[in-house]
């Protein structure tokens, strides 16, 4: 994990307390291999008002590359990651925790 990645998994720990933080996708320069982007997935608390919190996390976080954001509480990971065909299903597969129980 890059030193950037730690440093928006650390500005996300600041805002809220997440059950897991998922690393799912990297973009990175051809040439150098430098990160250019990066997606990172945050399971919440189910008493969590996720577009909220997707906001705060985005002021939060202080990068030098755009971070895409996905937030779910564990209510809809938990019901969406069962469903080989969704979004979270997904990121369950690809993803690596960067964040919580398995790290």
């Amino acid at each position: 994990m890059t030193e950037t990645i730690q440093r928006a998994t650390q500005a996300i720990l600041r805002v809220c307390q997440p059950q897991q933080i998922i690393l799912f996708a990297e973009k990175r320069t051809m040439a150098t291999g430098k990160l250019k982007a990066f997606s990172l997935c945050v399971i919440v608390p189910n008493d969590v008002d996720c577009r909220q919190l997707r906001t705060q996390l985005h002021l939060a976080l202080n990068v030098d590359v755009p971070v895409s954001l996905s937030v779910y509480t564990t209510e809809e990971w938990n019901d969406l990651s069962e469903d080989e065909t969704s979004y979270a299903a997904w990121i369950a597969r690809k993803g690596q925790v960067v964040y919580g129980p398995e790290t």
